[in-house]
């Protein structure tokens, strides 16, 4: 088919005011009055630090070394600022738009995108007319689609040098219909939703984060604002915390203290019960609850009961796993469902994990409690103990090969295997640490009793072993609890008897003894010689650090004696070197020489063949010492070695008598400078260590 002929359509009479003649688009002309450039917009709100702006350093910041790069590279720039409902995207990017405004010759546009408007986003059809309008077009109702109106946008912007902020924005392609093809250009776009195709073009993003804590206690110190209402700065901590540092929530929270007789009180209310969300409302609005309602309303219902049963969730992070076993669905389909629950906002993403910011958790589970019954929310929380507690025993496994009571490790198998084993075991529980513990709570909150024991006996090597006092202690508690409620007296004396070692772990050794002694009667009295054996063993720990070493080689015999006449042949071998190791090192301490080193070389070749290089270090140690103390030549590469191994393994405690006996040994090899620095770093790791047994200590006592 031929091109149609056009007839010429120009036009050579006087103009008044600006004209768009559309013969077709291609060939469209702007005629501006008297021949007068196109005029320059300046279309910013009211600059957002008239009205309380604070903390947004790091933004600004990132906005303007993208900037320089972006004109040293003589390229278009454009920055999404990502984040939550209320995180404060909008007044980041206003106040940055303020800063540099003169920087932009040709002006300054701004366009409300509607991303979360209730009537729905706007259309760039509507958008570029109202740019075109600022920009001098005078009759954009000519222009009737998209394409003519973007085409003209692009021709007036080619070369103009144009800031434009696009506020809320909803899609990638809403964006992208916006982009100005100036070189000199720069567009800056807030949105709480996922962008990600934007991303594949080389677009910037510098995500806006919730406030640090400091600039939210500033933020609702000056929200309160009133001599009447004393600040008490516990009770804001507490109440920003409880907000998640959010800035629309920071805001509600401090207008709602003011002129309150006693913060303390009213934070303690609305922070304790589950209305926070109803307590954050300002003349009459319910800001913080409406925000995450808009993006809830949107959700299809598979992502809605998600969202709801991420609420039940007790930590605000984790993994796609997890939600899978809270949802009761497969991996694939969780993440599925997660993604879009990020896409819209609701969620954040750190690697391979997933967030939930405190308040939208806060708003989900109000919605569950609302949508879902109260057997489905049990059902999923059970499905998630279950999971938790599989997780733990595939790391247990890899961290230590000593007997359980539980049958449910008959079926476990390792998480990891090869020489990196244990530290990704490590990796992994400490990832999950806080979920882990939450899940014992949940556990007993649900009646399980089972799982509640079960669970403090998977988690008890890597607590003891990393020093988590406080976890140990506050897990334990709920184990004793769970074994007294199902009358087992076998699991109630291997809970007292772990119980015990965290309380001396903790330095609360008097108690540790109580607690030991106690386990030994429940042992005794039910004919575990399993429990009576590991609380007599312990007892001995205790004897030894009061400097008791008779007393503690007593003990010792006394554990081997129930290990050779009442535990299985089977059975043996693993406690008789945890024997050789406890009373070898005795004997080191006493100068007892000769005994100690046939009893640590056994255990030390057991421990190396089980590939149970944390107990080979605790053997090595001692045997470094007798060699310190015996003149032998092998003291200083052995500590060395066995400090390399406690660090690695993150065993601090270990690691500090580690250091103090290896300043020793370079003071004896004339090396003194170094010697300081391993007491140094002693004494540093033994100040952390001690500030967390006090925390725990206070945590016991309240």
């Amino acid at each position: 088919m031929s091109e149609p002929v056009w007839s010429n359509n120009s036009n050579s009479a006087p103009v008044h005011g600006n004209v768009v003649q559309a013969g077709r688009v291609e060939r469209l002309i702007v005629q501006s009055r008297d021949g007068a450039e196109l005029p320059v917009p300046r279309t910013l709100p009211r600059d957002p630090r008239h009205h309380g702006f604070r903390n947004r350093v790091v933004e600004p910041a990132e906005l303007d070394r993208l900037r320089g790069l972006a004109n040293d590279e003589q390229r278009p720039l454009t920055v999404v600022l990502p984040g939550m409902p209320g995180v404060g995207k909008t007044m980041t990017a206003l106040r940055w738009a303020h800063q540099v405004q003169d920087e932009f010759s040709d002006g300054v546009l701004v366009a409300d995108l509607g991303g979360a408007s209730p009537t729905g986003p706007a259309s760039p059809f509507d958008v570029l007319g109202a740019f075109l309008r600022d920009l001098g077009v005078t009759e954009v109702g000519a222009l009737t689609t998209e394409r003519e109106r973007a085409n003209l946008f692009h021709t007036l912007t080619a070369h103009r040098e144009l800031l434009l902020v696009l506020d809320d924005a909803a899609t990638s392609r809403q964006v992208e219909a916006l982009l100005p093809p100036s070189p000199r250009s720069c567009v800056v776009v807030t949105t709480r939703y996922a962008l990600d195709l934007l991303g594949q073009q080389g677009v910037e993003h510098v995500p806006v984060e919730p406030f640090h804590l400091d600039d939210a206690l500033a933020l609702m110190s000056e929200a309160v604002a009133n001599p009447e209402t004393p600040l008490d700065p516990a009770a804001l901590r507490k109440l920003a915390e409880a907000c998640g540092r959010l800035p629309l929530a920071l805001r509600v929270a401090g207008a709602r203290l003011r002129g309150r007789s006693s913060i303390e009180s009213f934070v303690d209310r609305v922070v304790e019960g589950s209305g926070l969300l109803t307590h954050l409302h300002f003349d009459g609005e319910r800001l913080v609850h409406g925000v995450s309602e808009v993006c809830y309303q949107e959700l299809p219902p598979a992502e809605a009961r998600a969202y709801r049963f991420l609420g039940l969730h007790p930590g605000p992070e984790f993994s796609v796993a997890a939600v899978a076993a809270l949802l009761g669905t497969s991996e694939f389909d969780a993440e599925e469902m997660l993604a879009e629950l990020r896409r819209v906002g609701l969620l954040g993403v750190s690697g391979d994990r997933y967030r939930i910011h405190p308040l939208l958790q806060r708003h989900a589970e109000d919605a569950g409690r609302d949508a879902d019954t109260v057997a489905d929310r049990a059902a999923a929380l059970t499905r998630l103990v279950e999971h938790y507690h599989s997780f733990a025993m595939a790391r247990d496994v890899v961290l230590s090969s000593r007997r359980r009571l539980s049958t449910r490790y008959d079926s476990v198998s390792a998480a990891h295997t090869g020489p990196e084993a244990r530290r990704k075991a490590l990796d992994g529980l400490d990832t999950e640490r806080l979920n882990l513990l939450a899940a014992v709570r949940v556990a007993e909150s649900l009646g399980l009793h089972d799982r509640v024991w079960q669970l403090c006996e998977s988690l008890f090597t890597y607590q003891f072993d990393r020093d988590l006092f406080g976890d140990l202690l506050d897990a334990h508690l709920a184990g004793i609890r769970a074994a007294e409620a199902l009358g087992d007296a076998a699991v109630l004396a291997r809970m007292v008897s772990q119980y015990g070692s965290g309380l001396f772990a903790a330095h609360d050794d008097a108690e540790a003894r109580v607690q030991f002694e106690r386990a030994r009667r429940i042992a005794v009295e039910c004919g575990d010689a399993l429990a009576e054996q590991s609380a007599t063993e312990w007892t001995g720990f205790v004897h030894e650090r009061a400097g008791a070493p008779e007393s503690a080689l007593e003990c010792s015999e006394r554990s081997r004696a129930i290990i050779r006449s009442r535990f299985a042949p089977e059975h043996r071998p693993r406690p008789l070197a945890l024997y050789g190791l406890n009373a070898g090192r005795v004997l080191v301490s006493v100068g007892r020489y000769d005994e100690a080193r046939p009893e640590l070389l056994a255990a030390a070749e057991f421990f190396r063949t089980n590939g149970e290089r944390g107990n080979l270090a605790k053997v090595e140690l001692p045997l470094a010492e007798l060699e310190l103390r015996t003149g032998g030549a092998d003291a200083l590469p052995r500590l060395e070695r066995v400090l390399a191994v406690f660090a690695e393994l993150r065993m601090r405690s270990w690691q500090v008598t580690a250091l103090e006996l290896l300043a020793e040994a370079l003071d004896g090899a004339g090396n003194a400078e170094k010697a300081l620095l391993r007491r140094q770093e002693a004494t540093d790791l033994a100040l952390v260590l001690g500030r967390q047994r006090a925390a725990a200590g206070s945590d016991q006592d309240s």
